[in-house]
């Protein structure tokens, strides 16, 4: 029984809580950030406000957890408090939410996300077990935080693929996720372009001109050009696709495709190997499996081939500021690198060094791949290759789980590319697509260690989470309907046995034609 009067139940429990989370956090920030409280509040009052919609709307929350990892490095110019860590619980709690109101049904659980649990778990473990070394920053000696690398690279990605299965549910929450997925790229294209063509006072964040990170290339609003890279490629193949639907209009398909050829450029412009590759092998796939849309990947690599024969002498050159690439330096620094990598798998086969802990065992433990390479290549920095960086960190049973998990989601992928209709907007086509996203990703994990970069590690799985769900729902209304299935394909749902019970009742000859034995024609004339 209740002590609160009948006006202060129900919602009114609700409103109490928030109103009493408010008072904490005004008071927090005022005595955290006393000269900042200001600017502080605004931002409290309208992430308060936007979260309490996503609450209400997981689709809404998944959205905002997606475009505030595209944004976090953005935001820092308003605001040093940032949008995706509380993004990130709002999505879960809208999700367990509506999943409580019967609004969402509970995602299927399967292989591939035990195989998720527990490598969370071996990460939480690879954080609390003593290690060799400290994670810390072997420069300054500051710590290194553990937990962001497990947030960002692993437990984002895997709870956004969840999510992404019970949320992304239909054709309209599909759709938004690809138009948002569309305005990143077109955004990012533009900064990109005005980055190199100018005027450059139109380019946001200012960062992006005024000290980038990697100077001559297109670092995008990640200030990072492999993260920027990965958003320009996918949104290429989401225009691609949109284009091809029989229900896009004339003037949208000639704009898609307009933009499609604009992101394949800005991807130029990054001047990132890793970058260039994904784009090649994405146009590669697409000729190969797009069955009723591959004329646009035909044409891509066409006009891409023609682009390289034109500039051969720049794009095969050492410079890359040029675009160039024929540098071997990057290549001398991921070599040792990885040799690195293979001495601490070899010296801590089991636990690894620890996550987080890669550069500094980089800078005491430094070794050469050859003697013709700088021993000073690669000294000192965090792990360049994905696969190799968590083998170090995490040990064989580390990288082994990382593998499976990447097979599964592949298997299950391959699976709706074969399984799925392919004259539906959630079919075969669609399956291709969230299977080039996770192709992007094996791919830029080649030359970088992408559990640091939060929206590189999860955009792929989020459309692996739209598509892998989808399959799910499918199989799901296939069993259903078919003929045996309790409630599907007979009156009054038939079970296996009354089915056969059915044949025993009604013997039928070869021919499935009523006789005195049971032929194989199937339920014809079944009531």
């Amino acid at each position: 029984m209740s002590l609160l009067p009948g006006r202060f139940r129900a919602s009114s429990r609700r409103d109490l809580v928030i109103g009493a989370i408010t008072v904490v956090g005004v008071l927090g920030l005022a005595f955290a950030a006393p000269d900042d409280v200001g600017i502080l509040l605004a931002a409290l009052a309208v992430g308060a406000g936007v979260g309490l919609l996503a609450l209400s709307n997981p689709l809404l929350a998944l959205l905002l957890v997606f475009v505030s990892s595209f944004l976090r490095t953005a935001q820092k110019e308003f605001v040093s408090m940032e949008a995706l860590t509380p993004a990130f619980y709002a999505m879960v709690l809208a999700l367990a939410l509506a999943v409580a109101q019967r609004a969402k049904q509970m995602p299927r659980l399967g292989v591939i996300e035990w195989l998720m649990t527990v490598y969370v778990v071996w990460n939480v473990l690879s954080m609390w077990l003593p290690h060799e070394y400290e994670a810390i920053d072997p420069v300054t000696g500051a710590s290194v935080d553990v937990w962001r690398w497990i947030f960002s690279g692993v437990l984002l990605p895997i709870v956004v693929y969840i999510v992404a299965k019970s949320v992304l549910d239909d054709e309209r929450s599909v759709r938004y996720l690809l138009w948002t997925t569309v305005a990143m790229g077109a955004y990012s294209a533009w900064v990109s372009i005005l980055q190199f063509h100018g005027p450059k006072s139109l380019v946001w964040p200012s960062y992006i001109v005024d000290s980038p990170n990697w100077k001559g290339r297109a670092n995008g609003v990640f200030n990072q050009p492999v993260v920027n890279g990965m958003i320009l490629v996918i949104a290429f193949v989401v225009c691609l696709f949109l284009a091809s639907r029989p229900d896009t209009k004339k003037w949208m398909r000639w704009g898609l495709w307009a933009l499609a050829g604009i992101l394949a450029y800005s991807v130029y412009l990054t001047h990132t190997r890793a970058a260039l590759l994904a784009l090649v092998v994405v146009v590669g796939l697409g000729i190969v499996f797009a069955a009723g849309w591959r004329r646009a990947f035909v044409v891509s690599g066409l006009l891409g081939l023609a682009a390289v024969g034109a500039n051969a002498s720049t794009f095969f050159s050492s410079d890359r500021s040029a675009g160039g690439v024929g540098s071997s330096n990057e290549v001398y620094d991921r070599l040792n690198i990885m040799a690195t990598s293979l001495r601490a798998i070899g010296e801590h086969p089991f636990v690894g060094i620890g996550i987080g802990r890669f550069q500094v065992y980089n800078t005491y433990e430094h070794v050469t791949w050859s003697q013709e390479i700088d021993w000073n290549r690669g000294l000192g920095i965090i792990s360049h290759e994905n696969e190799l960086g968590i083998g170090a960190e995490l040990g064989i049973p580390g990288l082994l789980m990382w593998l499976a998990i990447l097979v599964t989601v592949f298997w299950a992928l391959w699976r709706a590319m074969h399984d799925l209709p392919r004259d539906t907007f959630l079919g075969a086509p669609l399956a291709l697509v969230g299977g080039m996203a996770m192709t992007v990703l094996v791919v830029n994990g080649i030359t970088v260690d992408l559990r640091v970069l939060d929206f590189a590690s999860m955009i792929p799985f989020l459309y692996a989470g739209m598509v892998v769900g989808q399959l799910d729902r499918f199989n799901a209304d296939r069993f259903t309907a078919r003929p045996g299935a309790a409630g599907g394909g007979l009156p009054g749902g038939m079970t296996p046995d009354e089915v056969s019970a059915w044949y025993d009742a009604h013997p039928r000859d070869e021919a499935g034609k009523p006789g005195d034995t049971r032929g194989r024609g199937g339920l014809v004339g079944a009531p």
